[in-house]
């Protein structure tokens, strides 16, 4: 596996070091000197974070073309002719057909600003003062594309193919739509051949469509200084051949193409819900790193022919197989960042809890059945409704039904969901049916019946510790009369408040406080003893006492619903009630 990253990250090093070779010296110097981040960015595929580096656009735009026109031989919407897509052997990108192929270049210019590339851009030869051939010096971007043909032609690759076989040339750029003006014979030859007066003919003959007053042949046709070579002396085919076969074309903005890949990867995977584009940009990072992966070997000696040939066949695999990934990841990522997710591994540290604390396996067991209950109530209605737990979230915690977003991997809301559940099983656990009730209050009611006892209904607030006992009670009463459900019920309803702030024990800090506290006419508040005759309020500090009498060995219980116990339940509660009232007046 070391040797694997070893290996990607010398060739990534290798494509930048032969990227930035042609580059200003400027522009050179700003990725040297983030050289190691730039490496270690592409090997993790955060290609975004490359956007600040402005010499890096030549790079980045040259691998989106390879991937569009990787994409282009199996997008089921768009057409193609080329069975393979070359890498950097010959020209930028390389295009292989059965009887054609393309030699494509890639030029870029900074996107900010009203800056287009000049036709001599594309005919302004480098002086060299050493070559290793003739044919090194007609180096110009149009020279250097048409020559590749040639290469092709004396190379492994090109080894059996013939003259009929059909070449391309094109040089793309990020130059906008409305420049080269100039060269509109070359910008707008998208079928690879230009017309000329004798197009018309039975031989079908294109060369004479390029005059000799043309910008690139007269460029082309200027002997090389000093020297005097001349290219029709080192090209295998006359010139003409060559430029009526160019097409200069105007690609678009970096942005623009990011877009058009991500619309083909969708359109190629049939992907129409809402994960597409999640899925686009996860197997776009993966064909971006595995372009540069594949991409050029400074080294003749290491260079792998078959890792820079990418056949159509192969990156259809490819693709499923990131597709795949993609739908896992996103299915995992999204799972565990559910308020779904929450409330089952809430539901598993409960039952592990129940498991380990209770010695009784009567009590045990239906502790555990209440739980699997609220397991199975929970699964269906967030599968019947897909907002369910977050709402069923913002009822115990807010005292209402929003929608609210929440975040799951901080503060104390899976410990405080835990303590919440496990209060309504143990409500639940007394009575031999039950069920969740009023679905569209603001807060959340269970019902439990019973033949022995009379029949429950109750209510959950979990204060977060965020609001001691008293303005709790003020919370709940406000939701349950603002809503127009719970405002309906006559019925005796229990109010469990759990994780309130405890209430001062020192009288002294109690007199300190008091001192400073802003006096306030009490008749326009609630005072706290006008609490409704049918709530409830329940302090769950006494409902957990009452539970911890039974978890230790030696109760001799077969049933949390028998009769022995369910009374004294009934009048342990009532009386927690009671207490509560008295504290409240107290307060």
């Amino acid at each position: 596996m070391l040797d694997t990253i070893n290996d990607l990250r010398e060739k990534i090093e290798n494509t930048l070091d032969s990227y930035i070779t042609n580059l200003e010296e400027s522009e050179k110097h700003e990725i040297l000197q983030k050289k190691d981040e730039i490496v270690t960015n592409l090997m993790e595929g955060k290609f975004k974070d490359l956007g600040g580096l402005t010499a890096m656009r030549g790079f980045v735009y040259q691998y989106y073309v390879s991937m569009y026109y990787m994409l282009l031989m199996i997008c089921p919407a768009r057409e193609s002719w080329w069975e393979a897509v070359v890498l950097e052997y010959f020209d930028d990108v390389t295009l292989i057909g059965e009887h054609k192929i393309r030699f494509i270049q890639v030029k870029t210019i900074k996107e900010e600003g009203d800056k287009n590339h000049q036709p001599n851009h594309f005919y302004k030869r480098k002086a060299l003062d050493q070559a290793e051939d003739a044919r090194s010096h007609f180096n110009s971007w149009v020279e250097k594309n048409v020559l590749n043909y040639d290469y092709f032609l004396e190379s492994n690759l090109g080894e059996g193919i013939n003259s009929s076989y059909e070449p391309q040339f094109e040089i793309v750029t990020n130059t906008k739509r409305n420049s080269l003006s100039a060269l509109k014979k070359y910008t707008e030859n998208i079928n690879y051949k230009i017309k000329g007066e004798a197009d018309g003919d039975a031989d079908g003959n294109m060369e004479d469509a390029i005059k000799e007053d043309d910008v690139f042949k007269r460029a082309i046709q200027t002997p090389i200084p000093t020297l005097n070579y001349k290219f029709e002396d080192y090209a295998k085919k006359d010139i003409n051949y060559y430029l009526t076969r160019l097409y200069i074309n105007k690609f678009g903005s970096t942005r623009g193409l990011y877009d058009d890949i991500l619309n083909m990867i969708e359109e190629t995977v049939y992907v129409n819900d809402i994960r597409a584009k999640s899925i686009a940009e996860h197997i776009f990072k993966s064909m971006f790193a595995f372009v540069i992966s594949n991409s050029h070997e400074d080294n003749e000696d290491k260079i792998n022919k078959s890792e820079l040939v990418i056949t159509n066949g192969q990156i259809s695999n490819l693709i499923q197989g990131w597709f795949i990934e993609a739908k896992e990841l996103i299915s995992e990522s999204s799972y565990y960042d559910s308020a779904w997710a929450i409330f089952e591994a809430t539901i598993g540290n409960l039952e592990t809890e129940f498991k380990e604390q209770f010695a009784n396996d009567f009590l045990k067991t239906e502790l555990l059945t209440q739980l699997d209950w609220l397991n199975a109530h929970i699964t269906a209605s967030n599968r019947e409704n897909s907002t369910y737990c977050v709402s069923i979230l913002n009822k115990i915690f807010n005292g209402n039904n929003n929608l609210s977003i929440w975040d799951f991997e901080h503060g104390d809301i899976k410990s405080n969901l835990k303590e919440s559940l496990r209060f309504i099983i143990y409500f639940m656990v007394f009575y031999e049916s039950h069920s969740e009730v009023y679905h569209n209050a603001k807060m959340l009611f269970h019902e439990g019946k019973s033949d022995i006892i009379d029949n429950v209904l109750f209510t959950i607030y979990h204060a977060r510790n965020k609001l001691n006992k008293v303005t709790s009670i003020e919370k709940i009463k406000s939701s349950l009369n603002e809503c127009h459900i719970s405002r309906q019920i006559t019925l005796g309803l229990y109010c469990l408040l759990i994780g309130s702030k405890k209430d001062s024990k020192n009288p002294s800090t109690s007199k300190i406080a008091a001192r400073f506290k802003i006096t306030t006419n009490v008749d326009s508040l609630h005072k706290i003893t006008d609490v409704p005759d049918h709530m409830k309020f329940v302090d769950v500090s006494d409902i957990e006492d009452f539970f911890e009498l039974f978890k230790n060995e030696g109760i001799d219980l077969d049933s949390f619903k028998g009769i022995e116990l369910l009374p004294t339940w009934k009048t342990y509660l009532d009386e927690n009630v009671e207490k509560m009232k008295v504290t409240y007046i107290e307060t």
